[in-house]
């Protein structure tokens, strides 16, 4: 007996079967600087640096290459034994970070979150899948980092698998952010000369961005002040002062680490005449930014909170374009608001400092 299947069952089959090619994808969520809005680009990613994706999507196969400092987040292709896992994890993930999520839920959400990447990874085999492997563990060590947020005691296991990253991975995209975030930590935890090291080493990878290398220089210079070594953070700032022509935009951006020392080891007055000279001459808001957190540093540094406020709140209000340093304003207002019992606001500024450094 013969039996037929019609011709819409056979649609169904063929489609059903043709979904996972369809779908086996990679998805970079970036910032598309000639709009400077949010944008996702889906293909095949055939290579990464920490320089850049590239990436190769549509019929015609087009090869696009995305700039690693203007990716938020790349959702990879993984076995179909994981998919439903990793979905799970990435909403877990996306929980934690809302500003509506009750505290309890969103610890949970972490915990759940930072569950799902770690039974992936440990799924997961090298070869075809390594860029997915490589960006999992990334996010494990970030949401460890997340974690230490709420329990200071868990700082020291977050520094560890940041640290574990960052020597097993250099060649990743991701070795920019994970390294400015490992520093971060350990400026908090008040270690400005493990801070250093991290940005020297970083420094030193292959294949960075020119850019990224010059801002190491300044980031280490950075932890000196932090570190309230000031002749020393003084001498290698006016030695890449002397390394550069005087109209390079590098040397102004020396000039306002030079001030901020200046402001944070006594020299107040003249720190602030300085950087508002700055502030009232450049055009570059970047620069503004920049100037304004310095300003915001060296009040904060003589023990002045209260004035501090002040800078860091125009950095997050008008000069927030550079997320750097947008985080290191919301961070340090943050702070302030908590010394200065506002509970509220305080909280304020770490709901929005989790869903900017997520992103």
């Amino acid at each position: 007996m013969k039996h037929s299947i019609p011709f819409g069952m056979i649609i169904v089959i063929v489609t059903l079967v043709s979904v996972p090619c369809a779908r086996a994808q990679d998805s970079i969520r970036y910032l598309d600087r000639k709009s400077m809005k949010e944008t996702t680009a889906s293909g095949s990613i055939q290579e990464e640096s920490p320089s850049q994706i590239t990436i190769k999507s549509g019929a015609a196969s087009t090869t696009k290459e995305i700039s690693a400092l203007d990716v938020f987040d790349v959702v990879y292709d993984v076995p179909g034994a994981v998919k439903l896992t990793y979905r799970s994890a990435s909403s877990d993930e996306r929980k934690a970070i809302e500003p509506a999520t009750k505290d309890t839920d969103r610890k949970k959400a972490l915990v759940d979150a930072l569950k799902g990447y770690e039974e992936i990874v440990s799924k997961l085999e090298g070869g075809k899948y390594k860029f997915a492997e490589r960006h999992l563990q990334y996010k494990v060590a970030r949401l460890l980092a997340r974690q230490a947020e709420d329990d200071p005691a868990l700082t020291d296991r977050a520094i560890e698998a940041l640290e574990k990253f960052t020597k097993a991975y250099p060649e990743g995209w991701q070795i920019s952010a994970c390294t400015k975030l490992l520093a971060r930590l350990q400026v908090a935890k008040g270690d400005t000369a493990a801070a250093r090291k991290t940005y020297e080493a970083l420094a030193a990878v292959p294949n960075l961005p020119p850019s990224v290398r010059q801002e190491c220089d300044l980031l280490a210079a950075d932890a000196l002040i932090q570190g309230k070594q000031y002749a020393e953070a003084e001498r290698k700032l006016q030695g890449l002062l002397g390394s550069i022509k005087p109209d390079d935009p590098q040397a102004l951006r020396v000039r306002i680490y030079l001030a901020q020392c200046q402001g944070a080891s006594g020299k107040l007055a003249e720190a602030v005449k300085q950087l508002e000279g700055i502030i009232a001459t450049t055009t570059d808001k970047n620069l503004k930014a920049l100037a304004y957190n310095a300003l915001g540093d060296s009040y904060r540094l003589q023990g002045r909170g209260k004035d501090a406020l002040w800078p860091y709140l125009w950095v997050d209000v008008i000069y927030h374009q550079d997320r750097e340093e947008h985080i290191k304003a919301m961070e340090h207002l943050a702070k302030l608001f908590e010394q200065q019992g506002d509970a509220a606001r305080a909280k304020e500024y770490r709901d929005l400092l989790k869903r900017e450094t997520n992103k």
